[in-house]
């Protein structure tokens, strides 16, 4: 079977931010930019020397892998609607969502899925990065064009790519 031969755009791309609940709580987030982006950085390189000249490479620390995206601000909290701050700040119509953390994680982590759609271009299946026990940030930025809440976001579990078959 040969590679895609289809280019993905921002609009096949859905971010969806999950908790830890059994019956996972889950937000398709809702008037994005679709400028997500992530970064996994490899583990920290240690070279090796000999009088100077490179003799080998060793691996050293893991990495945190780091992504971010944006979207246009409609309200800041709802306190009975789900809203993408009150997620991340475990507030109001969130009140109730668990961390996807485990002992020694203190902060409250989300799953994140970016799934790009495959099948609707002749793909075998749709396209799916999968971060877990993610920790958020938000910041807020007024524009003519809209305001934005652009979040950022680090990886301390694990990252993986599959594709629906």
């Amino acid at each position: 079977m040969s590679a895609s031969q289809v280019l993905k755009t921002a609009r096949d791309g859905q971010l969806t931010i999950i908790d830890g609940t059994g019956s996972p709580n889950t937000l398709v987030v809702a008037f994005e930019d679709g400028d997500f982006s992530f970064s996994d950085d490899k583990a920290e390189r240690i070279v090796m020397r000999d009088r100077g000249a490179i003799v080998g490479l060793r691996k050293g620390d893991d990495s945190v892998p780091s992504f971010s995206f944006s979207v246009y601000m409609r309200e800041f909290m709802d306190s009975s609607a789900v809203t993408i701050i009150d997620v991340i700040e475990g507030t109001n119509g969130a009140s109730g969502w668990l961390t996807t953390g485990v002992a020694g994680f203190e902060q409250t982590l989300f799953n994140i899925e970016m799934e790009v759609e495959g099948t609707a271009h002749g793909d075998a299946g749709d396209h799916q990065l999968t971060m877990t026990r993610c920790f958020l940030n938000w910041d807020f930025a007024e524009a003519k064009e809209g305001n934005k809440i652009t979040i950022t976001g680090e990886v301390y579990g694990t990252v993986s790519r599959t594709e629906a078959t």
